[in-house]
């Protein structure tokens, strides 16, 4: 008879091997969960008239610049959504806006019985739209034509207005459209085509306005119309008070233009108060880079009233040849100035459509909505003004045509709306100007913290 040798098993070693091979699935898991979930959605969809299957849970993959990370980048970096795809039926849209998805499960099925879970792949890429706009600029190219080339690597903020002149504008709540001007903050309204340099020629031209208000000041205050004033905007009291040729005005006469101190009008009858542009007014660097521009000052006509106008109606309405004078019945309508449908300037106010325009919509109300909506109506709809960084209580440069009267102007409010009123009430004031066609974006990614920087 052979005798072995017994062994005892190892039964220590075998619990590390088991423990080792968890620790290892469960790593793997937590991989794969932070690689493909790094966030879940909501589920919402209806069902009418039938039953559903829950999706069960939703995956995301993320992938920047063509890499996966668990590392979501957020809605003030440098990057944007690309594009995304879903299994299962599942279709996805990504609102830059509010930085979120909106999942349709409308046509939702699992691959098989076992298959409903859901997995998204959403793709970004780092915008390099500041960058190619200054190097554009450096090189010799014109700012409009700068933005308009490389308006494709950063969808999130601009959009084609859809007009005749197929303008292209900044959208949403905060664009990176700052840009230094005056030595001080303005934002650019976007790039205007076919704007006449006053001389005939048609050009492509930022169009920009100032960030903050200089004050809040009346539009016209004459004694015409019974002491209400006149809405004709080439001799309005405002545009008096912002452009050059009136110093002779004792009241407001280019202060702001001439960077000076005196007083402004602010109230009915020619009511007026001291006002000060010596620190705010312009500045001779500021005033070599724009110039004298055709501005289209028309209204609207007696059957459209300010509340059934909509954003592209507005932009028709701006370049008629409605004057702001119909005055049915007669009532504050005794001046007898001379009506004018487009004035030759230096420096105006944004037009009712430049508000309507720059609204980027959101996940119920759309752009394309919000631009269908009656602009008397928009505050009732929190997506299409909340998306608008042009919201504000200010002046626009347009006349309101009504039958009673020929005194009024449109406004905007900040609550939304687009409304009127008499042209005496005081109403903020955010100067506007055309770029020359010949200045260039030399430096600046178009933040408020790093404007873009201009020079001829």
């Amino acid at each position: 008879m052979r005798l072995k040798k017994f062994k005892e098993r190892n039964s220590k070693k075998k619990v590390i091997m088991i423990f080792t091979v968890c620790c290892v699935l469960l790593l793997a898991g937590v991989f794969l969960y932070t690689s493909y979930a790094v966030f879940t959605e909501e589920k919402e969809f209806n069902v009418i008239n039938g039953t559903y299957q829950d999706p069960g849970d939703i995956y995301f993959a993320v992938y920047v610049d063509g890499e996966i990370t668990n590392t979501f980048p957020s809605k003030d970096s440098d990057y944007y959504f690309e594009s995304g795809s879903c299994t299962n039926g599942v279709t996805i849209e990504w609102n830059n806006h509010v930085w979120e998805s909106n999942l349709d499960y409308s046509h939702y099925e699992p691959n098989n019985n076992m298959a409903t879970r859901v997995k998204c792949t959403l793709h970004f890429k780092k915008s390099h739209f500041s960058e190619s706009v200054v190097a554009c600029g450096i090189e010799g190219n014109n700012a409009s034509s700068c933005i308009s080339s490389y308006a494709s690597d950063n969808p999130v903020d601009l959009a084609y207005d859809e007009t005749s002149d197929n303008n292209l504008r900044y959208i949403g709540a905060d664009p990176d459209n700052y840009v230094l001007f005056n030595n001080e903050l303005w934002r650019i309204i976007g790039v205007m085509n076919n704007v006449d340099n006053g001389s005939g020629t048609k050009e492509s031209r930022l169009k920009i306005i100032r960030n903050d208000s200089i004050g809040s000041y009346s539009w016209d205050t004459s004694t015409s119309n019974n002491g209400h004033g006149i809405n004709e905007w080439s001799q309005a009291d405002i545009m008096k008070l912002l452009n050059p040729g009136y110093e002779s005005e004792s009241v407001g006469g280019s202060l702001y233009y001439n960077r000076q101190a005196g007083n402004c009008y602010n109230a009915l009858y020619n009511g007026y108060s001291a006002c000060d542009f010596t620190s705010v007014g312009l500045t001779s660097e500021a005033k070599s880079l724009f110039t004298s521009t055709v501005w289209h000052t028309g209204s609207n006509d007696v059957n459209n009233t300010y509340i059934s106008i909509k954003t592209s109606n507005f932009y028709e309405f701006e370049r008629s040849s409605n004057t702001g004078k119909i005055c049915v019945n007669g009532n504050y309508c005794n001046d007898t100035v001379e009506r004018t449908t487009s004035w030759t300037g230096y420096v105006g106010l944004i037009y009712p459509s430049d508000y309507g325009y720059a609204t980027s919509g959101g996940r119920k109300m759309t752009r394309d909505i919000c631009l269908k909506t009656f602009m008397a109506d928009l505050s009732n709809w929190d997506e299409c003004y909340n998306d608008n960084w042009l919201l504000g209580t200010i002046w626009t440069m347009m006349p309101y045509a009504w039958e009673d009267g020929a005194y009024t102007a449109f406004n905007v409010l900040s609550s939304g709306n687009v409304v009127h009123n008499a042209t005496y009430t005081t109403i903020g004031v955010q100067p506007v100007v055309y770029l020359k066609f010949t200045v260039k974006i030399t430096s600046g990614r178009g933040s408020t913290q790093d404007p873009f920087r201009l020079s001829l």
